[in-house]
């Protein structure tokens, strides 16, 4: 299939394409236009169902319901997804904590939910670490997440070294905030 016939499809898809079409929906989300960014890099932009590392049907940025194999969408259902899945993972983060996170430590939490699920960050010794204020600890915690299936990502062989360079980024924005010389410049996208 020719690029043509690609774009007309809808079978190209591009992170920056998608972010786009939710920033101009103004979708009433806490998450900071980098944190959006983070999460829709991360997971990556396909307008066609893969399995993902975890096996799980997903398709867009990281939406993995009602997706089954063959399922299409467009770049606008892609962003609806987005919106949605990210509003999702906010609620949860919104009704477990206990302190006023600052924007990194908040947008963190939320991509570590979009990615984890809820169930891992209610039993994670993250929260319960950032709830008794040991911030630090916390944030600390991220590196611990690096296994999908049983297979430590840390491993080369394992084929999902995307999970490790994920935590480290929400370690260290979780840590030093997205305006420190350690964070600033990994996501800059402007709305």
């Amino acid at each position: 299939m020719s690029i043509k016939q690609r774009i007309i499809t809808g079978a190209v898809c591009s992170v920056m394409t998608v972010l786009a079409v939710v920033f101009e929906k103004e979708p009433e989300l806490k998450t900071s236009p980098q944190g959006l960014a983070h999460i829709a890099d991360m997971e990556g932009c396909r307008l066609k169902a893969y399995q993902c590392s975890a096996d799980k049907w997903t398709a867009g940025l990281g939406h993995t319901e009602g997706v089954k194999p063959g399922s299409q969408i467009t770049i606008n259902q892609a962003a609806d997804y987005f919106i949605q899945d990210v509003t999702k993972a906010e609620r949860v983060v919104n009704r477990v904590i206990s302190q006023k996170p600052n924007q990194g430590e908040y947008d963190m939490m939320v991509s570590f939910v979009f990615n984890l699920g809820a169930g891992n960050f209610k039993r994670s010794t993250l929260l319960k670490q950032f709830n008794a204020e040991l911030n630090t600890q916390a944030c600390n915690q991220y590196p611990r997440w690096v296994y999908v299936n049983g297979k430590d990502c840390r491993i080369e062989e394992s084929n999902c070294e995307g999970i490790v360079t994920r935590r480290e980024i929400e370690q260290n924005v979780c840590l030093y905030g997205w305006d420190s010389p350690k964070t600033r410049g990994l996501y800059v996208y402007q709305n």
